[in-house]
Parts: C-alpha cells; sequence; structure tokens
C-alpha cells in the first residue's frame, strides 16, 4: 500500500493531483486546510490531502512514503474500498526502517476507517436533509400540497392528515411536481373511498328479493330518489317492483310516489302501522325489489327516529341507505348520521352534488363514518340523474367537482 501525502492551492487541483498520480481507486485517507502565517492563522491557505492507494511498497521507501498516518475523514469523490493485503509485500515486524514495520497497524486503522463509513455517509445525508434551504423547500412543497386539498372542499383535519401521509412517503421531487401532487391524491382518495360493490348484483341469502329503505332528514330528495332507483332496475335487472310508503306525514309525498308508480306500472302500497308493513312485505314476497320511502325526521327528533326503528326491524333484512344532501352543512351532516345511526345504517345516498361548488365533504364524511356510499344523485331527472357510487367516479368528482352536473 502506498500512502502520499499532496498539497494544492484548491480542493479540486488537489483531488485531481490524487487521480492523475495515484489513479481513480484511491482512498482519500483524511484532508485538511493549511495555513502558511504566523501559528498557523494568518497568511496564504492551502489545501493538504492525504491519499493512499493498493499496490506493492518500492523496494526503496522514498519521503513520500512515510507520510504520517492517516487521520480525518474521507473524501467521497473517490471510491472507497477495502485496502487488500494480498498483493502486499509481506509484513515484517522487524524494528529496522526499511521493512515498515508499522504497515500493519495503518492498514488496521484504515480498516476501521472504512468500516464506520456508512454511518459517516449517513451523517452526511442527515445534514444535507436537514439543511436550511432543503428544509424550508420541503416546507414549502407540503404547505402547496395542504393548501391544495383545503381548496377542494377537505376540512382543515382531514388535509392536514393527508399532508402528513405525503411527508412520509414522497419525495422532495415530488412534493415539488404538481403532477406527482395529482397522482397523490387521486390514489390517496381512492384508498379512504368505500362504496358499495353491487348492491342488486347478488340477493340476500336468508330471501329471494332485495329490500331497500330511504331515511334521512326533510328535503334531502328520498321520493325522486326512490324513483330514479326503481327506473333504472327496471331497465337493467327486473321489471318485479313495489313501493311501499310509510311517509303518511305528508300527502304530498304520497301522491308524489303514486305518480310515479302509475308511470311505470308498479303498484303502490300506503301503510300505517308496523302490523301493516310487514303483512305488505308478505303480500309482496314474490317481488324482486321492494323499494321503501319513509317521512323525513329532524336528526333532533329522537322519538320519531324510535319510532321509525318499529318498521325497520333487522330481522326484516332490509337495506337502509341514509339519504344527505351534498348542500347540507358540514356540522347538520355530522350530526345527521349520529342520530340516525341507531337504526343500522348500511349505506349514503348523497343528492345534489351538481349544487355544489366542492365536494370535498365527501371525504370528510367516509372518513368520519366508513359507511359505503350507494347512489349519488346529479338533476331532478327520472331516471337519469342518478349513478351508482364507485372510487374512480367519486375520485374525479372531488378533485372536479364541476364535473358533478355533466358526469356520465
Amino acid at each position: 500500500m502506498q500512502v502520499k501525502v499532496f498539497e494544492s492551492a484548491d480542493m479540486a487541483t488537489g483531488l485531481k493531483m490524487v487521480k492523475d498520480e495515484l489513479g481513480p481507486d484511491a482512498l482519500i485517507l483524511s484532508t485538511k486546510t493549511v495555513h502558511s502565517g504566523k501559528l498557523g492563522l494568518l497568511g496564504k491557505k492551502s489545501f493538504e490531502i492525504t491519499a493512499a492507494m493498493d499496490s506493492d511498497w518500492p523496494a526503496t521507501p522514498t519521503p513520500e512514503d512515510k507520510a504520517t498516518p492517516p487521520t480525518g475523514t474521507y473524501d467521497r469523490s473517490f471510491k472507497m474500498q477495502e485496502p487488500s493485503l494480498k498483493d502486499s509485500a509481506p509484513i515484517s515486524h522487524s524494528k529496522e526502517p526499511g521493512n515498515h514495520s508499522n504497515i500493519q497497524s495503518e492498514v488496521d486503522e484504515l480498516k476501521g476507517m472504512i468500516k464506520n463509513l456508512g454511518q459517516e455517509m449517513t451523517r452526511i445525508n442527515s445534514r444535507q436533509l436537514t439543511s436550511p434551504v432543503l428544509t424550508a423547500s420541503h416546507d414549502s412543497s407540503l404547505d402547496s400540497l395542504n393548501q391544495r386539498i383545503i381548496d377542494l372542499g377537505i376540512s382543515l383535519q382531514t388535509a392536514q392528515t393527508i399532508t402528513g401521509f405525503a411527508k412520509e412517503t414522497l419525495t422532495l421531487d415530488e412534493l415539488s411536481d404538481p403532477f406527482a401532487q395529482q397522482e397523490y391524491l387521486a390514489n390517496t382518495f381512492k384508498e379512504l373511498l368505500h362504496v358499495s360493490s353491487g348492491i342488486f348484483d347478488s340477493k340476500n341469502t336468508q330471501q329471494q328479493q332485495h329490500r331497500l329503505a330511504l331515511i334521512g332528514p326533510t328535503g334531502v330528495g328520498k321520493t325522486t330518489s326512490l324513483a330514479k332507483i326503481a327506473a333504472n332496475y327496471l331497465c337493467n335487472h327486473s321489471p318485479s317492483i313495489a313501493f311501499i310508503t310509510i311517509d303518511t306525514y305528508r300527502i304530498a309525498a304520497v301522491e308524489q310516489l303514486k305518480v310515479y308508480g302509475d308511470i311505470m306500472n308498479l303498484p303502490v302500497e300506503v301503510v300505517l302501522s308496523p302490523e301493516q308493513f310487514e303483512s305488505t312485505l308478505l303480500k309482496h314476497r314474490d317481488k324482486d325489489l321492494i323499494l321503501i320511502d319513509t317521512a323525513g325526521r329532524s336528526p333532533k327528533d329522537s322519538l320519531c327516529i324510535d319510532e321509525l326503528a318499529t318498521y325497520l326491524r333487522s330481522d326484516l333484512s332490509i337495506d337502509k341507505h341514509l339519504v344527505l344532501s351534498a348542500t347540507t352543512r358540514e356540522n347538520e351532516l355530522y350530526k345527521a348520521v349520529d342520530q340516525f345511526s341507531v337504526l343500522g345504517i348500511d349505506y349514503t345516498l348523497i343528492t345534489k352534488i351538481d349544487e355544489c361548488s366542492s365536494l370535498g365533504i365527501l371525504l370528510d364524511l367516509q372518513i368520519r363514518n366508513k359507511i359505503p356510499f350507494s347512489f349519488l344523485t346529479n338533476g331532478q331527472r327520472v331516471p337519469e340523474d342518478i349513478m351508482e357510487a364507485d372510487k374512480t367516479m367519486l375520485t374525479k368528482l372531488i378533485m372536479s367537482p364541476s364535473e358533478g352536473s355533466v358526469y356520465e
């Protein structure tokens, strides 16, 4: 092994000298700045580089070969490799100068330094990552992503959660790239959203018909949504459908449902008690689909919600869809979910998405209760303005709210 000290006016020149004389596989053992002035503190500055290469020693050592054993740090511009003694001259422990008796200790020290190289590189990378410039850039990109999420109508708390995950999973380059941000948000939204997987694709194992009830606050569009579901089922599955309404509080609602029944040639049954409701289900046991309309209830009216529970008993195997309007204020939506949850909600149906400038609330709802979406409506037309929910469509609506009124 040859060890040699190089001195130059600057680091770049010194490294070139090492490379030219010892080759690209040289080991940089140490570097230090040398001042020629008084006490080494003043005067012209120069750089001293101690380097080594794995090769045979010359028969007669030169002054450069007697360099001081290396101390200091490596220069990462060169390939770091553990020196090999395979081709070196035999090491003698003689005290004679010509036999270089201290070479073994030098090799042992080099091995120790190389062993710690990984730790040194980690510290260097850590210092680079936490440098003021990179940290500022990183924080700026995270702030940009956070604001982008908020602009979609998503709550601050949800936005911070998604941004925090991005901080752990995306590189600085990805965080700074708008297209990478877009892809990250699309994938994240899809992971967070829950949807029904084909409500009408399979029948209940205990009965040969689907039973679907729409419940929810007043004025959210339950009766119109029920008619849209019936028309779609009529076109895509079967005409074997019956309407049942237990909404006797509003005469207009009963009349509206009867109009839809006449248009689609479907029976409409009006029931006044839980006993009559159960016998009506039995009457239409041959139907493939039973659609149940309920009176709108205020989330604050717990007595009426309890009364509704006497109709929609769990043993009747009725899928209960909570109907919510996308135009409702966020805190009112959460109250409705909490109050109607005593009925055992299976799905969420969102109406009036065409009337919203942003649909981030859809994501917030899912994070809060994880009840899967079943349908979304985007207008008054029957049966056109209704969609079965799927993750790709929901993600598109959240990221591009203007698509809500024209999505196909």
